[in-house]
């Protein structure tokens, strides 16, 4: 996946990073999988905290930012603090990309439903939908 983050700015990375760690806290299924993703959102944070800053990037707000912090750190988190965080990721997510991502998360979902629902191809459809969305051929 190296290769296309690097043809996306560096909000659009951190919009997507976002996305999908808000995605692994909404499904996770068990104790172990919930407690990776969480751990996993509290780095997404971190690095999107510290580029923010150094962007100086309008969003996430500092409150945003302290809360998903202050969320992930907690030994036990309540169902409506992972509720509040994963809106919190989404809500941030939409602003850093502009739009851009929900067009091209939008049609990769319809095309990957239009095959048949294929698991492990997710990075595929997401290409297909990024070329649609450059006009490129494929």
């Amino acid at each position: 996946m190296g290769g296309f983050v690097g043809r996306l700015s560096l909000a659009e990375s951190g919009a997507l990073a976002l996305d999908d760690a808000a995605a692994a806290l909404d499904c996770a299924g068990d104790s172990v999988t919930f407690l990776d993703a969480l751990a996993h959102n509290r780095r997404v944070w971190k690095a999107i905290k510290d580029v923010s800053r150094r962007e100086r990037w309008a969003v996430p707000s500092l409150r945003q930012t302290d809360f998903a912090l202050g969320a992930t750190a907690k030994k036990a988190v309540s169902d409506e603090d992972v509720h509040v965080l994963v809106d919190i990721n989404r809500s941030v997510s939409a602003a850093l990309a502009g739009g851009r991502l929900d067009r091209i998360r939008q049609r990769a979902h319809q095309l990957w439903e239009q095959s048949g629902r294929p698991q492990g191809q997710a990075l595929d459809f997401w290409l297909l939908a990024e070329m649609e969305a450059k006009g490129v051929q494929h």
